[in-house]
């Protein structure tokens, strides 16, 4: 069977709609299915699935594709797995793949059931480590959760570990090559993580990449990760992503500690996510930008976490994130304020989150003298960095007033830094076209069109003449609504309204009065572009070597260029 031919044959079999709505909760809207958007933060719904067309799509953020992509997105899958995960579900036996050698099977396969063999002993020595029970139960973690969570202990010993894995057929160089354990300067192997309490690390898809070892009492260091392997790099993973990548709607809750995390997902504010111990990374960012664009960031209530938010902000407003800052008092952490406060008055904190703003403000003037000219210019100073990412709207230029009252500096100095630029964009204009959208020029046409009285004739039209188009979604939207605007989503009721006051502006309203020849355009551009596909087959050399196909697609091709040259002579004597 051809690659392509099962891609398609997966797809088909695939039912969409019963993919996104375990996640998304699916009202029908016409011949699509809406929803709150599972990518981005959102009140009025503006999410659409198509089942008849194959694809999702979110006229807020732009997110759009197939049950493919959905995988992709919302599970960290390569195409390859999500081919996979969908053939299986759908009775579809894929086709061998060539034999791997013993060295590929161990890269990867070898190593997942060493982490899971070394996984399943931590829970083993927990059982009968009191100490390492009763240690939990302080910290507030519940029994139930605490197995849910997948605590271990590794025991004092060099080697236990290491001699446990060697019995069940691992060896030395591969257990190295996980991460579970490391030479001496003599080079002999020791189990790397010796009298801790274990917890394991995922990825995305929530596999065990790695574990983490947490000492008792003072000793240091305080949390040990097991080194970065083929499977594990810290920059690449955020701890309890592959629990909270569902949860993120309201936005990402970035803390700092493996326990904060925990602590949260068992109070079941689920959106809690941290980095390795490390800062957030680009990497982090790309794959919290997946699933939401809002951040919330919660770090510990002392000088340390103060400069990790810092930290962390500075490498997030680039990204175009909408951030909110939730500071803990001095002393305390999200895990033992949760505990404190009770989930729901901890829920009430995230949802009172301060705006980024006031925050970075406040912060550069903690402590100075604002009458000291040295401490003006070191505030200033500080807010430089922060002030271009300010979206430019009238209550932040207002917000820029005071702040140079209170400076004592020139508002040109201070909108200087302003209009420098960050990674916010300019306020849109009310009905202006949202700035990451493209839409194909026929597309407009054809909202036009709708939009003018003649959706139904549109809608007799082949959608294969333009569902490949910049916007195609926005044109099956207006469609889907049979005129009712009151089902259509926000974003898409202002891109029409925006298209109409273009036309207005441009006094053509006769562009609107000729259906006929916006069909011939369309039917013919469509034409046109399946010609010159046929020709990048034609041009193949895997084509050319298939006698049969290049008669079937030369035949194609004439068909095509007979009805092109009827649709010229129908277009000129218009």
């Amino acid at each position: 069977m051809k690659d392509r031919e099962l891609v398609n044959r997966v797809k088909d079999a695939t039912d969409l709609l019963a993919l996104v709505g375990q996640a998304v909760k699916l009202k029908k809207a016409g011949a699509s299915w809406t929803g709150l958007c599972p990518f981005h933060a959102e009140r009025s719904p503006s999410f659409q699935v198509v089942p008849e067309k194959g694809f999702f799509h979110c006229f807020g953020c732009g997110k759009h594709g197939d049950a493919f992509s959905w995988l992709m997105e919302r599970e960290g899958m390569t195409f390859p797995e999500a081919l996979e995960t969908l053939a299986r579900h759908a009775g579809i036996e894929m086709p061998k793949q060539r034999e791997r050698s013993s060295e590929e099977v161990d890269a990867e396969t070898r190593l997942r059931s060493a982490l899971d063999a070394a996984q399943a002993f931590f829970e083993r020595e927990l059982e009968r480590h009191g100490a390492g029970r009763a240690y939990l139960k302080d910290r507030g973690i519940q029994e139930a959760f605490g197995k849910e969570a997948g605590f271990g202990v590794a025991p004092d010993s060099w080697d236990r570990l290491i001699e446990h894995l060697k019995g069940l057929g691992f060896s030395g160089e591969l257990l190295e090559q996980a991460g579970l354990v490391s030479r001496t300067e003599r080079g002999t192997l020791i189990d790397f993580l010796r009298d801790r309490l274990t917890l394991p690390i995922h990825d995305a898809r929530g596999r065990i990449v790695a574990f983490a070892g947490r000492a008792w009492g003072d000793i240091k260091p305080k949390y040990m990760n097991t080194r970065e392997t083929a499977l594990f790099k810290k920059g690449e993973t955020l701890f309890g992503f592959h629990r909270a990548k569902g949860q993120m709607r309201d936005g990402a809750l970035i803390v700092e500690g493996y326990f904060d995390v925990l602590q949260l997902h068992q109070q079941g504010i689920h959106a809690a996510v941290a980095p390795m111990g490390t800062s957030l990374t680009e990497e982090h960012l790309k794959q919290i930008g997946r699933f939401s664009r809002r951040l919330i960031l919660c770090f510990d209530g002392d000088a340390a976490g103060r400069r990790a938010m810092d930290r962390t902000l500075r490498m997030a407003l680039p990204h175009g994130f909408e951030i909110r800052l939730l500071e803990l008092p001095q002393g305390e952490d999200p895990d033992t304020w949760c505990l404190r406060m009770g989930a729901e008055a901890f829920r009430d904190l995230l949802r009172q989150a301060a705006d980024w703003t006031s925050f970075v403000i406040n912060r550069s003037m903690d402590g100075k003298d604002m009458r000291s000219i040295r401490d003006r210019m070191e505030a200033f100073k500080d807010l430089s960095e922060f002030i271009p990412y300010l979206p430019r709207t009238a209550e932040n230029r207002e917000v820029l007033v005071s702040l140079a009252h209170q400076l004592q500096l020139p508002m040109q100095e201070v909108e200087r830094v302003w209009k420098r630029g960050g990674a916010a964009a300019p306020a849109e204009p009310e009905l202006a076209m949202p700035a990451n959208l493209a839409l194909d020029e026929q597309i407009r046409a054809l909202v036009l069109l709708a939009r003018a009285g003649h959706a139904s004739e549109v809608d007799s039209w082949p959608s294969a003449w333009w569902e490949a188009l910049s916007g195609a979604p926005i044109l099956q939207a207006l469609l889907d609504s049979e005129g009712d605007d009151g089902l259509l989503p926000p974003e898409v009721l202002q891109i029409a309204r925006a298209l109409e006051a273009d036309l207005s502006r441009r006094d053509a309203p006769e562009a609107m009065a000729n259906p006929e020849s916006t069909r011939l355009k369309l039917e013919n551009a469509y034409v046109m572009r399946e010609l010159q596909a046929l020709q990048r087959q034609l041009a193949d050399p895997r084509t050319q070597g298939e006698p049969g196909m290049s008669s079937r697609l030369e035949g194609r091709m004439a068909e095509l260029l007979v009805r092109k040259s009827r649709l010229a002579q129908s277009m000129k004597g218009r």
